[in-house]
């Protein structure tokens, strides 16, 4: 081969590469994880994640339902439900429960989404400081339950989130920053 074929060939590769690339960001897309409308957000854990989380969808003109202390008899035709995991101790207080009646009542609503199929995803944006004794204790029950995660980058630094979804067997979705939930739920969201 000469050196002009072979600068040829480079040039050619290095062309096709991004056509490559949206090919294969096309066939992710295509089996990305979606979800139905109308949906809902609420908190397990009472920390104010989950109004971030709802500010989000509202910024990106995504029409939810949100109640941090949703009872399972509020789902109504919800047919996927956000569930904001990270624990406060502030949170809990303001909303006059303690952790295991915000555990009894998240788990409520949990099954009362899995009767109804409705889609459940877990979303932790709190990072770090959303971890710990804790959050913990309302994280595993959720992931438990849940069909997708979405969580930012710093709530993933270590791992954690991608081997229990890779346990579980369900798909992950890690954005960024918090910021970037609301395009993901876009996405999640569209036909």
């Amino acid at each position: 081969m000469t050196k002009r074929s072979t600068a040829g060939s480079i040039f050619r590769s290095l062309i096709a590469l991004p056509f490559l690339m949206l090919g294969a960001q096309a066939a992710n897309a295509q089996t990305a994880f979606k979800a139905e409308m109308p949906f809902a957000i609420s908190s397990c854990g009472q920390s104010l994640d989950a109004e971030t989380v709802s500010l989000l969808a509202n910024r990106n003109k995504l029409d939810h339902t949100f109640n941090n202390v949703m009872k399972a008899s509020e789902l109504g035709g919800t047919k996927t439900l956000l569930i904001v995991m990270g624990g406060s101790a502030k949170g809990l207080g303001e909303a006059g429960i303690d952790e295991k009646g915000e555990l009894a009542r998240a788990n409520a609503l949990l099954d009362a989404a899995k009767k109804n199929k409705a889609k459940i995803i877990a979303v932790h944006v709190g990072g770090d400081s959303r971890k710990g004794p804790l959050s913990d204790k309302f994280i595993e029950p959720v992931i438990a339950k849940a069909d997708h995660l979405l969580v930012t980058e710093d709530s993933n630094k270590n791992g954690a989130f991608s081997e229990l979804a890779k346990n579980k067997k369900i798909g992950i979705t890690v954005v960024k920053k918090s910021v970037d939930v609301g395009k993901a739920m876009k996405e999640i969201f569209s036909k």
